[in-house]
C-alpha cells in the first residue's frame, strides 16, 4: 500500500511540474513574441517601414502647419512616401519573389 502511494505521489509532482513548465513555456513565448516576428521579417522591410512612418510624421506635420484638407493630405503622404522611400519590398524573409 505504501508503494502504491509513493507511485501517487510521484505522478502528481510529474504533472504539476510539467504543468509549470508549460506555463513557463508560454508566458516565454509571450515576452519575445516581438523579436519572433521581427527575425522573419526581411531586413529591407524593416528599414522600409521605418522610412513609411517618417514620411507620413512629416506629412502629418506639415499639414499641420499649412491647413491642409484631407483630400489633400492622402494625395500628399503617398507623395511624401515614394519622395523619401524605394518600393515596398517583400514583407516575410521566405515570400517568393
Amino acid at each position: 500500500m505504501s508503494n502504491n502511494n509513493k507511485i501517487k505521489s510521484f505522478l502528481k509532482i510529474v504533472r504539476s511540474i510539467s504543468v509549470l513548465s508549460i506555463s513557463a513555456a508560454i508566458y516565454i513565448l509571450c515576452l519575445n513574441y516581438v523579436d519572433i516576428i521581427k527575425s522573419f521579417q526581411s531586413k529591407e522591410y524593416l528599414i522600409w517601414i521605418n522610412c513609411s512612418r517618417k514620411a507620413i510624421s512629416k506629412a502629418l506635420n506639415d499639414s499641420l502647419v499649412e491647413g491642409w484638407e484631407s483630400r489633400v493630405l492622402t494625395i500628399k503622404l503617398d507623395e511624401y512616401e515614394k519622395k523619401d522611400c524605394s518600393a515596398k519590398p517583400q514583407r516575410w524573409k521566405f515570400q517568393m519573389k
